[in-house]
């Protein structure tokens, strides 16, 4: 646990070192609603609700409420009711957002290519096979 948690650490020091795009405490978005926004750009199409994000977030409903309010106030998203079900709000990305989410986009590739420098396929698959166990495990 202690190697997971350091290992985390890590990549968030060096992702806001390398790329201060990501670096919350410089004015960005917090890194919970950065990667709300990226679930729901990559499900663009797709009618997203807060509990989608409670799901994918792995958070609870009274953080994902919090969430979706920060992020409606901060501009990055805008409700809607579901075309399926008017009691259920559906979250999309606002313009601006979207413009923001291409460049945020480019630079996680990037981020993410430099990290898994010198790292093989087999074993990265290897790597996410065996922490999809220790989530399994851990529910």
């Amino acid at each position: 646990m202690f190697q997971i948690r350091g290992v985390s650490l890590k990549i968030d020091r060096y992702v806001k070192s390398q790329y201060p795009l990501f670096d919350h405490d410089a004015g960005h978005i917090s890194k919970l609603q950065g990667m709300s926004a990226g679930y729901i750009a990559m499900n663009d199409g797709e009618e997203i609700f807060q509990r989608d994000l409670e799901h994918a977030m792995s958070i609870s409903k009274s953080t994902a409420s919090g969430l979706v309010k920060r992020m409606v106030k901060n501009g990055i998203i805008e409700t809607s009711p579901s075309s399926r079900d008017a009691r259920y709000k559906r979250l999309m990305l606002t313009q601006q957002a979207r413009e923001k989410m291409q460049q945020v986009s480019a630079a996680a590739t990037e981020a993410e290519n430099s990290l898994r420098a010198d790292i093989s396929d087999e074993d990265m698959n290897k790597f996410f096979e065996v922490l999809n166990k220790i989530s399994n495990n851990a529910e």
